[in-house]
């Protein structure tokens, strides 16, 4: 009876939650997320009772847009070190990048061979034998060959002493850095030129000059013969200021040597070195041709025509709007050269490839001459000679 009657009361009383079962879901997502709590913090604005807009302007109205950058705006350097972060990355992928780069640049075309103070290696048919029959340099250890030696050079390795190696051609290619060696390589005492402190006075009769060299600081008076014929009764010299370019150094020295000047001096902090690669292109005339160097080239000048009365004759533009009053009333033309030499020893300066001769050097000049342009009323797009052939031009006209 009493089991009846529950079941009776249990069907009449209706639940107080709605308990759900599957047709409850056949129409709507589930969402797990609905029966988590859920609690939303609370914004400063809305914590004070104010407008968004006016907090932000109640508490930041003061602080000046300048003032961004300033140390109040960045309290606990957060922002510098960043900045220091990004530019210290920046430059360190910089720094990675021109390592990489530098292991596969390649050397400059006359660049030569690295400067040693003990060996270099003199390569050329032409180069080595002038070498060996001017015997200049301290001393000469090996002369390696690829293939059948020059007789000529064989004979003169063999008075000298010189150890003759025949090695393989790809040896002689690194040795020389790929430098057309003709199959002959000899390994010597670099060229070193004497140091000279000016020039002195002349004996035409003897066909003399005089000049004082230097060795560690101390002067050393000394004499050298130059060539006198019917086309020089005085001796010519070649100044090198600043050239920079060991081929044009080269071209230089052969075309003064066939010419028939007599010495050649060079600044001793600007020109380049007398290097295989110069010894090359001159074919051999830089082992014949005396070459000094001067540590002070305007002290040279000054002695030079003090003591020893040399004419210094430079090269540089002669005319136009910007010529300087002082080289248009020293300006000679390439006519008057020729009559130089039957009074006066002469000294030639030639300048930078670029920038020509430096204006301290200009200062000291006696003459200035320059190659005139041979295309008058054309555009001039080609304004200048090669300091090589503008070089050979003036030896030539004043050894006429």
């Amino acid at each position: 009876m009493n089991r009846q009657y529950m079941r009776l009361f249990s069907s009449k009383v209706k639940s107080a939650v709605k308990v759900p079962n599957s047709s409850s879901f056949q129409n709507r997502a589930v969402n797990f997320r609905n029966n988590l709590p859920f609690h939303q913090r609370k914004k400063a604005w809305e914590k004070d009772g104010m407008a968004k807009d006016e907090w932000f302007r109640k508490k930041y109205a003061h602080i000046h847009a300048r003032d961004g950058n300033s140390k109040s705006g960045d309290p606990y350097n957060k922002r510098a070190s960043h900045v220091a972060r990004l530019k210290q990355e920046n430059e360190d992928q910089k720094r990675q990048h021109m390592e990489h780069k530098s292991k596969f640049q390649r050397d400059h075309a006359y660049r030569g061979l690295k400067p040693n103070p003990l060996l270099e290696y003199v390569y050329g048919t032409n180069s080595v034998l002038a070498a060996m029959q001017a015997n200049k340099r301290e001393y000469f250890t090996r002369l390696l060959h690829y293939g059948v030696l020059n007789p000529q050079i064989e004979s003169l390795a063999k008075q000298l002493g010189v150890t003759m190696e025949e090695v393989d051609k790809h040896r002689l290619n690194i040795i020389t850095n790929y430098g057309v060696h003709n199959n002959i390589v000899l390994e010597a005492k670099p060229l070193q030129p004497s140091e000279l402190s000016h020039l002195g006075l002349c004996n035409p009769e003897e066909g003399n000059f005089e000049y004082t060299e230097m060795f560690l600081d101390q002067p050393t008076q000394k004499s050298s013969m130059f060539l006198s014929n019917g086309n020089k009764k005085f001796p010519l010299g070649l100044y090198l200021d600043e050239v920079v370019d060991p081929h044009n150094i080269g071209a230089i020295l052969r075309s003064a040597y066939f010419l028939g000047a007599d010495f050649v001096v060079l600044s001793r902090k600007n020109c380049a070195p007398l290097s295989p690669v110069t010894s090359k292109v001159s074919s051999g005339a830089m082992e014949l041709i005396p070459i000094y160097n001067t540590d002070k080239p305007l002290n040279f000048f000054e002695k030079s025509k003090q003591y020893g009365g040399w004419t210094v004759l430079t090269t540089c533009v002669t005319t136009g709007t910007s010529v300087t009053q002082m080289v248009k009333s020293r300006a000679m033309l390439l006519g008057d050269l020729p009559a130089l030499l039957q009074k006066t020893p002469v000294i030639l300066v030639v300048g930078n490839e670029g920038n020509g001769v430096r204006t301290n050097i200009m200062q000291r000049s006696d003459f200035f001459v320059q190659v005139p342009f041979g295309r008058v009323g054309e555009i001039q797009s080609v304004d200048s000679l090669n300091v090589s052939v503008a070089t050979s031009l003036l030896l030539h006209q004043l050894l006429q």
